[in-house]
Parts: C-alpha cells; structure tokens; sequence
C-alpha cells in the first residue's frame, strides 16, 4: 500500500468492519485500527435478532465478521492498537498520493504510530459507563464486572446483583438465571425500563428479586466481592446485600475522548453525524454507537458503517 491510504477506519466492531468491507469492495485502500477485534458485540450474547440467522452470539458473529474482512486483505490493512488522536494537515501539493492537493487526515495511535488518510470513517464504539461509587475500582474483576456474557459463568451458585434495569440488565439476568443461586435485581428508577419481551423471562422466577428506586451506595469485600449497600430512595432506608458479585449494567459512554478537541460533540460525548456518516468536517464520517444513533443495535451500526463508507467513497471521488 501507499504511505496515504484512502481511508483509517478507527473502530474493530461491527460498524468499523461493514465500512472496511464496502470501501473495500468500491477499490478503496483502508487501514483498520482496533484495539479488539469484534468490538463491544462480544459482549453479546444470544443474539436472535441478526437477519439470515436464527440464532448466534456475540463471539460467533464477531469471529465471522473478521473473517469476511479478511477475504479483502489486499485491501485492507488491520492493525491491532489504540488510537490516540486525529488532526488534519494542511492541504499539500498535487504531486503527493493525496487526492489532488487535499488535505490529509493523521491518525495516530498511542505508540506514536501515524497513518495519513484521504478519510476517516470513526466507528470506536462506547465503554461501559461506571458507577463510581467507594469500593468499584478496587473489586473491578475481582467481583465487579461490566460483561455478563464474559463473565457470568464464573458466578455459578453464588449470590449476584445485577445494577440496572435496561436491556443490558434484563439480559444479563438472563444469563445469570441458569447459573446463579440468587440474583437481585437494584433499578434507581420506578420501574426497569427493559423491553418487555425480555423482563418476562424473570420477573416471576423466585430467585431473581427485583427492587426499584435504588441508590447504590458502595461495595464491600476482602479478598473479593461479599457485599453491596443501596439506599431506597423512597424511605431513604439502607439495606446490604450479601452477593458474592456485582454486574454493572448502566449504560455506556462514547469512545470519543482521541477526538474531543477535533470535532464538536454533543452533551453525552456522541459524535452529531446523519444517517449517511456525515460529520460537521468534511472527508471525517462516523458510525454505529459512538455517534446520536438512537438505537444501539449490532445490525443499525453495520448499517451506519454501510452508508459512512459509500459516503467517504463519494467524498473521495470529488477531491
């Protein structure tokens, strides 16, 4: 490949790899920076809802991703690492591989590494938000986790709480209920606000206890995990649970902190783009979870990454 590529994708999951697949297959060279292949949809588990097949999981479908990827390795160039920051050059003359005198984008990763592209397509996803509350960071992996399909079958016959009561929650009591002894369910708001399909799967199973208006107030433990204190915010009483592990599921916050200072965010750290990946900065597209998508579904991220990346080919031909 050139010293420019056509276009840096930043982001390994499902977003960051349609976009790699389409600027492939439009004759495109990409360089594909991730720090973990698949992305957060290995955090998945069962997964029912990916058309043309009835039922897989995160890891599955990850693993069958990549591979497509890797039919178009004369394209697209992988590399495993952590993006640090993008900036733009000024333009340059049109003697250099950059499109005619464009300017070029700098991608550069925490170990000083620079890729210089006619575009980049920004699929970096979201981390798991924290609680931040007294004994989380000590106990993280250590009874503390934010990745039941990681972790749950390490909790098998013990006591669990699950903190959250989204889809991400309701779905990790899904999993845990066939390998936990007890599963309390803590959700600060009146009510969990999971899909309904999914509650009903627990909402009368005796060993899952569900409590609404619940202030977590800290963890506690020696070695490990062997309690939690929540506060009920309705008689501000407090209350501790003996559990043996903690499964935070409060949503995520958006990977954008390599590109704070380059582009405007909105008020949550999601990157404004519309439903063609275009950005407030021309030839800079986004895609899947790190932008204001609404629905933070595997199948409107691929996608998202689908339409950013024939937008960038577009872009690209006009330079």
């Amino acid at each position: 490949m050139s010293d420019v590529t056509d276009i840096v994708i930043v982001g390994y999951g499902p977003a960051g790899m349609t976009a790699a697949l389409y600027a492939a297959r439009k004759q495109l060279t990409v360089t594909l920076i991730g720090e973990l292949p698949g992305g957060e949809v290995r955090n998945s588990g069962d997964i029912e809802n990916w058309i043309g097949d009835r039922k897989t999981d995160g890891n599955t479908l990850a693993d069958k991703m990549i591979e497509h990827v890797k039919d178009h390795s004369d394209m697209v160039t992988t590399i495993l690492g952590k993006v640090a920051s993008i900036t733009k050059e000024s333009p340059t003359p049109p003697s250099l591989p950059s499109g005619r005198g464009g300017a070029l984008f700098v991608t550069t990763t925490e170990d000083g590494k620079e890729f210089r592209s006619k575009a980049v397509i920004y699929t970096a996803g979201r981390h798991p938000r924290m609680l931040n509350i007294p004994g989380e960071k000590e106990f993280k992996n250590l009874g503390v986790t934010y990745c039941a399909t990681c972790d749950a079958p390490l909790f098998e016959g013990k006591d669990v709480v699950v903190i959250g009561g989204g889809n991400s929650g309701a779905e990790a009591v899904i999993m845990l209920q066939k390998i936990a002894k007890r599963i309390y369910v803590l959700q600060d708001k009146d009510q969990l606000i999971a899909d309904p399909v999914l509650i009903a799967n627990f909402d009368k199973d005796p060993k899952v206890t569900i409590t609404t208006n619940a202030q977590t107030l800290n963890i506690t433990g020696d070695t490990f995990v062997t309690g939690l204190t929540y506060k009920d915010k309705t008689t501000n009483i407090e209350h501790k649970l003996d559990v043996q592990g903690i499964f935070v599921t409060i949503g995520a916050i958006p990977n954008t902190a390599p590109i704070q200072d380059f582009i405007e965010l909105d008020p949550l750290r999601a990157i404004p783009a519309d439903r063609y990946g275009i950005t407030s900065i021309p030839g800079f597209f986004a895609a899947g979870d790190v932008t204001t998508i609404r629905d933070a579904q595997i199948v409107v991220a691929a996608g998202q990454g689908c339409s950013a990346a024939l937008s960038a080919g577009d872009y690209i031909s006009r330079l």
